[in-house]
C-alpha cells in the first residue's frame, strides 16, 4: 500500500479523476425512497415492514427497515491532465521526490570533461614532442585555484603532471628507469633516445600520454564511480526528481563519502548544476483507475468507497495507468539544453609508496591481476579508488594486449613485451651489459611507479607519502546529455516506475471513503456483484472489525452464500455475491457485531439495485 500524502496533493490530483463519480447524495442516499424507482422496487419486491417482523422458520425479528438505492457507473471518469512548473512538480511529489529515477547518467562524458579540464589546467606545452612541458598554470581559472594560488607546489599541479606525461617529457630520476634513460640517451641518441625508446616499447608517439583520457576514464568509471553505492558497477549514476529539483545538491550529497569509500565528489563544496530551465514544464495524461462506489453503512445508511479498478495490469492495483512513453500523453519541456556541473572532484594515494610486482618480488608476478592479486600490500590489494590502483588499471585498460619488439642494431632486442609466450603486457628488458636493468613486470606497474616519483618530486620540492591528495574545483563542466536527449531518456525509467507513481500521487485515495459494510460494484466478467469490505478497503491504520464477513442465506449466519473466488472474476479477496433480476434475501453482520437483513431488488437493468435494510432486534 503506498503511503498517504497531504491533503492539498490529493485534492489536485483526484479532482479532475473522480469528476465523473455520482458523488451527490440525493433523497435515496439515507432511509425513504422517492419517485418512481422507489415505487417499482416496493411494487416488485416483498412489501417493505414497520415495525418487528420475524423470519419464517426462524426466531430472528428485525426492526423497519430503510431504503437504500446502489447503482453503478459504468462510464469510466475523465483522464487525469497534470500541466506543471517547477513548483508545482515540487509541491506534488514533495518527499518522494528522492524516489522517483529520472536516468541513469553515463559517466564517460562528464569524466572526460573533467579530465580534459585538468590537464590543460597549466596550458598545452605537454602536447609538443619536447623534454619540458613549460608548464603555466597561473594560466588557466582552474590552475589559478591549484595550492591556493602558488601552483608549483601544490599536489593538483602533480597530478597534472602524471595524467600529461608522455615518452617526451616523462621524468623517470629516481625510479628503476633512471639507468635506461642514461644509457639509451647515449647509446640510441640516433633512434630517438630514451623517448623513442619508451615510445617503441608502448607502441605509442612520443607525444601520447602514457595514460590517455580514455583509459583514465575507463579506470575511474569502474574504480572510483563504479565502487560508490550510488552508481552501478559500469559507473552510470542514477539522477532524481529531487537532483533536478535541487539543481543537483541532492546528487553532491549522494556521492559524497559512504563507509570506507572516500566520495566521488568531495562533500565541502556544493555541486551544482540546473536541469530545469525558467519556462520548465512537465505535462502528465493518465487514464483513472479510480472509482467511487456506491456502499452500505449498515449502522447509518447510503455511504461512499473509493476502489481501484484495474483491467489494464500488470499489477492490477495501480490507481492510474500512465504512457511515459507516448509523447500525447508525457512530455517535458524547458530543461537547460547544454546542462554543466559545478563540483569539487578530489584522488587520494596510498600512505605508502607501492613497489612493483616484478620477478625480484615474486615469480608469481606475471600472475598479477585485480581479480588475483599477488604479494603483500603491491598495487591491486589497495582499495580500488586509490591513486596507485587507479594509475595501474588505466595502465592495463591501455596496455592489457600489448605485444611490441624494440630492437636496435648491434644491441639485439631491448626491450620485448607480450613476447616468447609471456601475457601482453609483461616487459622484459635487455640493458647492455645488464647495468641498472630493470627486473621482469607489467608496463603499468612500471608506469605507476614512475608516476608516484613524479606525484612526490618536482625540481627541489618534494611531497611525503601520502600527503600529495588532490582536489579540483571545477566549474562549468559538460555534463555530457543535452536537454532534449534528457527529456527522451527519462521516459523509460518513469514508464517503469508508473505504478509507484501512480501510488504518490493517488495513494491516499482512500481517505475519501465512507465507512462502508459491502458495496456494489460491477466484476471482471460484466456482472454486477454485492462485494464485503476487506481489510484492504480501509485507509491504512485502520482496524479491521467484522469477525463474520460476507454474504449468508440465514439470520444465525451459518450458511454462506458469498464466495472469494468466482469463475471468470479476477478478485479473490473479497466475499462477494451474484445480484440476479428480481429480489435477493441476504443477511449480514456489521463492524459492531450486530446482524442486519438485506432484500435486495434488482430490475433487468443491473445499473441500480434497490436494498432494504433491517436490523436484527432479538
Amino acid at each position: 500500500m503506498h503511503s498517504p500524502k497531504h491533503a492539498s496533493l490529493f485534492a489536485l490530483c483526484s479532482t479532475a479523476l473522480l469528476l465523473a463519480a455520482p458523488l451527490g447524495c440525493t433523497d435515496d442516499a439515507v432511509g425513504g425512497g422517492s419517485g418512481d424507482e422507489a415505487d417499482a422496487g416496493m411494487e416488485a419486491g416483498t412489501e417493505a415492514e414497520d415495525g418487528e417482523s420475524g423470519e419464517e422458520g426462524s426466531s430472528a425479528t428485525f426492526g423497519e427497515e430503510q431504503e437504500i438505492t446502489l447503482r453503478i457507473e459504468d462510464s469510466a471518469p475523465p483522464d487525469l491532465t497534470l500541466q506543471m512548473g517547477r513548483d508545482e512538480v515540487s509541491e506534488l511529489f514533495g518527499s518522494v521526490a528522492a524516489d522517483i529515477q529520472l536516468l541513469e547518467l553515463d559517466s564517460t562524458p562528464l569524466l572526460v570533461n573533467t579530465l580534459d579540464s585538468i590537464k590543460n589546467a597549466c596550458g598545452t606545452g605537454w602536447q609538443a614532442n619536447s623534454s619540458n612541458p613549460n608548464f603555466d598554470c597561473s594560466q588557466t581559472a582552474l590552475g589559478q585555484t591549484f595550492g591556493g594560488g602558488d601552483w608549483e607546489s601544490s599536489p593538483e599541479f602533480a597530478m597534472v603532471r602524471i595524467l600529461t606525461m608522455t615518452p617526451a617529457n616523462s621524468v623517470v630520476d629516481g625510479t628503476s628507469l633512471s639507468t635506461v634513460q642514461g644509457l639509451s640517451d647515449f647509446l640510441l641518441a640516433l633512434s630517438g633516445g630514451f623517448s623513442g625508446l619508451l615510445s617503441e616499447s608502448l607502441d605509442i608517439s612520443e607525444t601520447t600520454e602514457f595514460l590517455d583520457t580514455q583509459a583514465v576514464v575507463a579506470s575511474l568509471r569502474r574504480n572510483l564511480i563504479g565502487t560508490h553505492p550510488e552508481a552501478t558497477e559500469d559507473g552510470k549514476i542514477s539522477v532524481t526528481l529531487e537532483d533536478a529539483l535541487t539543481d543537483l545538491a541532492s546528487l553532491g550529497e549522494r556521492l559524497g563519502p559512504v563507509g570506507d569509500h572516500p566520495g566521488v565528489v568531495v562533500p565541502d563544496f556544493p555541486t551544482s548544476g540546473a536541469v530545469f530551465g525558467p519556462d520548465f514544464q512537465m505535462t502528465v495524461i493518465a487514464e483513472s483507475n479510480l472509482r467511487v462506489l456506491d456502499g452500505v453503512d449498515l449502522s447509518g445508511g447510503k455511504a461512499f468507497i473509493s476502489v481501484i479498478v484495474d483491467v489494464t495490469g500488470p499489477s492490477f492495483e495501480d490507481e492510474a495507468e500512465f504512457d511515459f512513453n507516448d509523447p500525447e500523453r508525457f512530455s517535458m519541456t524547458g530543461l537547460v539544453d547544454d546542462p554543466v556541473m559545478d563540483l569539487r572532484f578530489a584522488i587520494q594515494e596510498n600512505d605508502a609508496f607501492i613497489d612493483s610486482c616484478t620477478t625480484l618480488v615474486s615469480d608469481q608476478c606475471i600472475q598479477n591481476a585485480p581479480d588475483n592479486p599477488v604479494g603483500d600490500g603491491l598495487v591491486w590489494t589497495l582499495d580500488p579508488w586509490e591513486l596507485e590502483y587507479l594509475v595501474a588499471d588505466a595502465g592495463r585498460e591501455r596496455y592489457g594486449g600489448l605485444q611490441t619488439v624494440v630492437n636496435y642494431f648491434l644491441l639485439g632486442d631491448v626491450v620485448k613485451v607480450g613476447q616468447d609466450g609471456n601475457p601482453g603486457g609483461w616487459g622484459v628488458f635487455s640493458v647492455p651489459l645488464g647495468i641498472g636493468q630493470p627486473p621482469d613486470q607489467y608496463m603499468w606497474e612500471l608506469i605507476n611507479e614512475v608516476a608516484q616519483y613524479d606525484l612526490h618530486h618536482l625540481d627541489d620540492i618534494t611531497f611525503p607519502e601520502g600527503d600529495a591528495d588532490a582536489e579540483f574545483t571545477l566549474e562549468d563542466i559538460p555534463v555530457g546529455i543535452t536537454g532534449e536527449e534528457a527529456a527522451d531518456a527519462v521516459r523509460p525509467y518513469l514508464q517503469a516506475q508508473s505504478s509507484d507513481i501512480a501510488g504518490y500521487l493517488l495513494g491516499n485515495y482512500k481517505e475519501n471513503s465512507g465507512p462502508v459494510d459491502f458495496y456494489y460494484r460491477r466484476a471482471d466478467d460484466g456482472q454486477a456483484y454485492l462485494f464485503f469490505v476487506t481489510p484492504e478497503d480501509l485507509l491504512e491504520g485502520l482496524p479491521y472489525g467484522w469477525q463474520t464477513p460476507g454474504f449468508f442465506s440465514d439470520a444465525d449466519l451459518s450458511t454462506k452464500v458469498s464466495s472469494t473466488t468466482i469463475e471468470g472474476v479476477g478478485d479473490t479477496a473479497h466475499e462477494k455475491v451474484l445480484i440476479p433480476p428480481g429480489e435477493t434475501i441476504l443477511y449480514v453482520e456489521d463492524d459492531e457485531g450486530d446482524t442486519y437483513r438485506v432484500r435486495i431488488f434488482a430490475p433487468e437493468d443491473d445499473t441500480e439495485v434497490f436494498a432494504y435494510v433491517a436490523k436484527r432486534t432479538n
